[in-house]
């Protein structure tokens, strides 16, 4: 079993994000915790003890470093005292340089976590201003080298690509920089915009350009390029990491396996049930202080459904999929191996590093009729 704990607030609020997350008191992120905690003991007493064991914890946000490294360290003792860990588990916590202190990434080591994973985003002060992130370059190389020296097994940096300003010269100077650093893990994304957010209304208003289409798969590949000289496997679409680094609890979700999501909007598989809880915050509060479980919808999979989610989620790794999956689908495959965007191997398929680039549209060809 793997456990994903939601923590909703932020230091900030980013120009790009309209993930599920917000700026708060701290007396709203307490009663948020007592919710927290109400829906973790729920589950520990509907769970059988086998289910109890946990191969995974994962700490995302918003912004769980809004906790101090002694706060997270607390919370992950509430999961231990209702959960089972062993010796292997893998603990992640996402860090933004704006938060911890050296003192903040001992301490969270001390209580349990072994991988973080730190928004970076980029190295550029211009850039991080234009995305409204909360730190500048300087905080965010500190925070590099105090997750690196805290003894964390695993220390994973998110960038972004596509930006304004950027090309691929600029990208892999950023991106040489953060690998000289010596960090295990690398995730790159290509910048997206929800329409919601000020840097869309940015974008759409010229007052910001972006660069063009062509720009951006010339920048992921340079940036794969790269990677891959380097030694980091590319292990999933947005993903590299050099040999036995692996986000385990990420990959999880791509194979399928079982997960629990506590806290507001967070999502769970459980057999062939998908269901995930109310997002907003009072809401699931509310709930969990009646005595309720903050579920707001569930769906049963069918089996057509869950070869979807098979195709859809194996062919964002590097693995891909088995054969035997889409024989339905040989012309489609045949056609897109032709084309450079797909590779048979063994009994599998999977996507090339130009597939890669158009993973969605070629991802919907194969969906199941």
């Amino acid at each position: 079993m793997r456990i994903y704990i939601h923590w909703p607030f932020c230091v900030s609020r980013c120009s790009y994000c309209d993930f599920n997350s917000r700026v708060a008191s701290r007396r709203t992120r307490h009663a948020y915790m007592r919710a927290l905690l109400r829906e973790l003991e729920a589950w520990a007493c509907m769970l059988n003890g086998e289910d109890r064991w946990l191969d995974s914890i994962y700490l995302g946000g918003g912004t769980p470093s809004v906790l101090s490294g002694s706060e997270l360290s607390s919370l992950l003792e509430e999961v231990g005292s209702r959960f089972y860990l062993h010796d292997s588990t893998e603990v992640t916590a996402e860090v933004n340089p704006a938060t911890w202190d050296r003192g903040d990434y001992a301490a969270a080591r001390a209580g349990g976590v072994n991988r973080i994973s730190i928004g970076v985003q980029s190295l550029s002060d211009r850039q991080l201003s234009l995305l409204g992130r909360a730190h500048d370059a300087a905080a965010a190389r500190m925070a590099m080298r105090h997750a690196l020296g805290c003894g964390a097994a695993s220390v994973s940096v998110d960038l972004l690509y596509g930006l304004p300003g950027m090309d691929a010269e600029t990208l892999l100077e950023c991106l040489n920089e953060v690998l000289a650093m010596g960090v295990h893990h690398l995730s790159m994304y290509a910048l997206t915009l929800a329409g919601s957010t000020r840097l869309a209304h940015a974008v759409a208003s010229g007052e910001i350009t972006l660069p063009d289409e062509e720009e951006v798969a010339e920048q992921y590949l340079a940036a794969s390029g790269m990677l891959r000289a380097r030694g980091y496997e590319h292990y999933e679409i947005s993903n590299f990491s050099l040999p036995g680094h692996h986000g385990r609890h990420n990959l999880a979700y791509w194979e399928r396996e079982e997960y629990l999501g506590i806290g507001a909007g967070a999502h769970s598989l459980l057999g062939k049930y998908r269901f995930h809880n109310l997002e907003s915050i009072l809401a699931y509060a509310r709930a969990l202080a009646k005595g309720e479980l903050a579920v707001a919808a569930c769906e049963v999979l069918a089996e057509k459904e869950e070869l979807a989610e098979e195709i859809m989620l194996g062919l964002r790794t590097s693995r891909g999929i088995e054969l035997a999956g889409l024989v339905s689908k040989d012309s489609e495959l045949y056609e897109m191996e032709k084309e450079g965007f797909m590779a048979r191997d063994g009994g599998r398929v999977r996507l090339t590093e130009r597939g890669m680039l158009v993973s969605n549209a070629l991802i919907v060809r194969l969906m199941p009729a």
